[in-house]
């Protein structure tokens, strides 16, 4: 299943495909841009999927850190790659040697 497929079912959108497809991009962007890739590993698409579908639900509420609404408080995390460093830098360590570089 691709990437706009699967963003579908887990939000049930299927009427926004421009806009899925644009965070999709840029997402896609910036995790091959950390790990210094090409294309996305495929043991790492969930990453894609699970900040795609943040980035949605957080349409209209970008830059803020703290939200409050009906007593309601949600809290965003600014550098969205943070809550995955753990997966993409074990990534990076693990496929290091086979692109040529070591890292110390």
């Amino acid at each position: 299943m691709d990437y706009l497929s699967r963003i579908r079912v887990v939000l049930g959108v299927y009427e926004q495909d421009e806009l899925l497809r644009e965070l999709i991009d840029i997402t896609k962007e910036k995790i091959i841009s950390y790990l210094n890739v090409n294309e996305i590993p495929q043991s790492l698409s969930w990453i894609l999927v699970e900040l795609v579908v943040q980035r949605f639900n957080r349409i209209g509420s970008e830059g803020l850190v703290t939200e409050s609404v009906d007593g309601k408080q949600n809290s965003y995390v600014k550098d969205e790659l943070l809550q995955y460093k753990g997966y993409l830098d074990e990534y990076i360590s693990q496929n290091a040697t086979k692109r040529g570089y070591r890292l110390l």
